[in-house]
């Protein structure tokens, strides 16, 4: 099929070479001048496993191409595939006008009989809602509507995408088959629905993983003040067959970065607007607001007055396999830091240089031994599987110093950590 995949950050760059890898004919369109540049170059906006070398691939191969220009985006297109990342304020407010704000630059160009796919981040009856005013907008036209929520994982979105242990579809039942042969394509898992009730599974998958990671670090700060180990804990959850292995339990960071965030907002803000209290899911974000907090609180707990203090943070993306600083909360922690005064370098293998609007907060190291040298305590933000094959005489330098490892990453090459000053979440060494 040709398909017009509209929105090429990070969701729509994964959707864009995934689906010419399944065979797909595909034009990526976005109105960001320097975004097509870079994607014509094979360069993806996020940095993904493999990403730029199936772009460059296909770009060959000529299964894909990248245009600012909608009339040559949409003329000989049979599917239009939104892909926008919704944007989230600082309070993890989605914009999903934003969306739409998109979608109508290119209303006038989508020709009869055009099947539209949604997969960006919105509440539930926007689908309806856009469906409902293109249609009357341009009533003569037959245009047919799907939500299919994303399920990117950074790092792993490409696997995620071809590999999916299903693809959820949200469309009225008789437009279930206009459908079919794009999604056939990559899965044979589909779990067809209604729109809203797509829309609200997206919802409820973010909000059920958002719960379980505060439940779980809530059960680790008990931990740490009697004694029992948050370890063994997971592991005792994890093999409760009602639970399983895979559950979102582990103890350590909050989550960050909005994508949980967004979706509790959006619960929220139906919850209220019918009347309903949500007692649960207005706690959830009250909870991880608390567990930010947990690297900090050690470094006042261990170091008192920061003033003065040299500390390494190892990782500043959002997530390791990424080159994204957007919404990290290692770079947040940073900022924290600088605001009390501590001289903050910090070692990432994504990043070889800082922006512009973190110069002055931390310095760079190029190396993880220049990093953690002359500090008096190592953070471990990010979990680089760099960092679990450092060199000995690295490790042996951190011992010396005091180690914050929230997930405990590391915790295994530390060896006998009752002889050093060693901090986890859900742990207790003293």
């Amino acid at each position: 099929m040709k398909v017009c995949v509209f929105g090429l950050w990070h969701l729509g760059s994964v959707i864009s070479g995934g689906l010419a890898k399944a065979g797909h004919s595909v034009i990526g369109l976005d109105f960001n001048r320097e975004t097509i540049d870079n994607l014509q170059n094979a360069r993806a906006p996020v940095s993904e496993p493999g990403l730029n070398e199936l772009i460059n691939e296909n770009l060959r191969k000529k299964t894909l191409v990248f245009t600012c220009d909608p009339t040559h985006a949409l003329a000989d297109a049979e599917v239009v595939w939104i892909a926008f990342d919704t944007p989230v304020d600082e309070q993890d407010n989605a914009d999903p006008e934003y969306i739409e704000r998109n979608f109508e630059a290119i209303s006038e160009f989508i020709p009869n009989e055009m099947k539209i796919i949604i997969s960006s981040q919105v509440p539930v009856g926007f689908t309806r809602y856009l469906s409902q005013k293109l249609h009357t907008k341009y009533p003569g036209k037959k245009i047919f509507f799907a939500y299919s929520p994303e399920n990117l994982r950074l790092g792993k979105a490409l696997k995620t995408f071809l590999e999916p242990d299903r693809i959820v579809i949200g469309t009225d039942p008789e437009e279930r088959e206009v459908f079919l042969p794009v999604f056939s394509s990559v899965s044979d898992r589909l779990e067809w629905m209604g729109i809203e009730s797509a829309e609200m599974t997206k919802h409820a998958i973010n909000a059920f993983l958002a719960t379980s990671i505060c439940f779980a670090n809530e059960l680790a700060t008990l931990c740490e003040c009697v004694g029992a180990n948050a370890k063994d804990v997971e592991r005792g959850l994890k093999t409760e067959e009602r639970i399983g292995p895979k559950a979102y339990l582990n103890p350590g960071n909050a989550f960050s970065g909005g994508t949980l965030a967004r979706d509790v907002r959006f619960l929220q803000k139906m919850g209220k607007k019918n009347q309903l209290p949500m007692y649960l899911i207005n706690s959830v974000l009250e909870s991880n607001e608390f567990h930010k907090s947990w690297v900090q609180r050690k470094c006042r707990e261990t170091m008192g007055n920061l003033d003065g203090k040299h500390i390494a943070v190892l990782g500043l993306t959002y997530k390791p396999g990424t080159n994204t600083l957007r919404r990290s909360a290692s770079v947040e922690l940073c900022r924290w830091l600088k605001s009390k005064g501590a001289e903050v370098t910090a070692f990432d293998p994504a990043i070889q240089e800082l922006p512009p609007e973190l110069h002055g907060i931390f310095a760079l190291s190029r190396k993880v031994a220049d990093a953690v040298t002359d500090a008096d305590c190592v953070i471990v933000a990010t979990e680089w599987p760099d960092f679990q094959k450092m060199d000995d005489d690295i490790i042996t330098t951190i011992r010396k110093k005091i180690l914050i490892d929230p997930n405990g990453f590391i915790e295994k090459r530390m060896r006998d950590l009752s002889s050093m000053r060693y901090f986890a979440v859900g742990r207790n060494y003293s």
